[in-house]
């Protein structure tokens, strides 16, 4: 015990340089083992994290999906001269075309020019396809229930209408059909009524007239 007592009286200094570096090893070693216990946990959360959130990104994904598909389809009534008449569901972006082959096409007496083909379709629209000689019928889209739709379904869309489809409006005969079609295949689609004046033959006091009638 002397001896351990002069040799630290003797070295007294280097004795505590030597118990606080000892001390120094100890709390190093300690927050290095703590830090390295809470970085394997954090990295253990972290990857733990994704596969919720692509789970929860694949549900998302499956019902924006579906809403999408949904939302892409119309409801098409095809009525008149066809093979199978009745209510088909269709791409929203198909054409009148596209309701009348999935109705089976047109019978053999049906009036191909008493619709326009290449009509784009609308959800709850009325495809008739009359016969040959009857009465030429437009293309509408009506909706179901309502007084307004049914007042709709009589006016004709100058944007949408054939010749022949023109010609049924009071006031237009078969010299003004063919300038309306012709002044839209030149000039691209109306976009108001009021745009008819521009046709030679239309004035204002006729124009009042076939507002009735008429839509764009």
């Amino acid at each position: 015990m002397l001896k351990l007592k002069e040799f630290y009286q003797k070295n007294q200094k280097w004795c505590l340089i030597g118990a606080a570096g000892l001390i120094a090893v100890f709390v190093f070693g300690f927050f290095f083992v703590f830090q390295s216990s809470h970085e394997g946990q954090n990295e253990w959360t972290s990857a733990s994290k994704p596969i919720a959130t692509k789970e929860e990104a694949k549900t998302q994904e499956a019902e924006t999906t579906k809403k999408e598909e949904k939302q892409a389809l119309v409801f098409v009534d095809v009525k008149g001269a066809v093979r199978d008449p009745g209510v088909y569901r269709i791409e929203k972006d198909g054409r009148v075309k596209d309701a009348i082959k999935r109705a089976g096409g047109l019978s053999p007496e049906a009036d191909p020019n008493s619709v326009n083909l290449a009509q784009k379709l609308k959800d709850e629209m009325v495809v008739e396809v009359v016969k040959k000689g009857g009465k030429s019928s437009s293309v509408v889209a009506t909706s179901s229930g309502s007084a307004s739709g049914q007042a709709e379904a009589t006016k004709v869309n100058i944007n949408q209408a054939t010749a022949q489809d023109l010609e049924q409006v009071p006031g237009i005969g078969k010299a003004k059909a063919a300038a309306i079609i012709e002044y839209r295949e030149k000039e691209g689609l109306f976009t108001k009524i009021e745009d008819l004046t521009q046709i030679s033959g239309i004035g204002e006091k006729t124009l009042e007239k076939l507002k009735a009638h008429l839509e764009v």
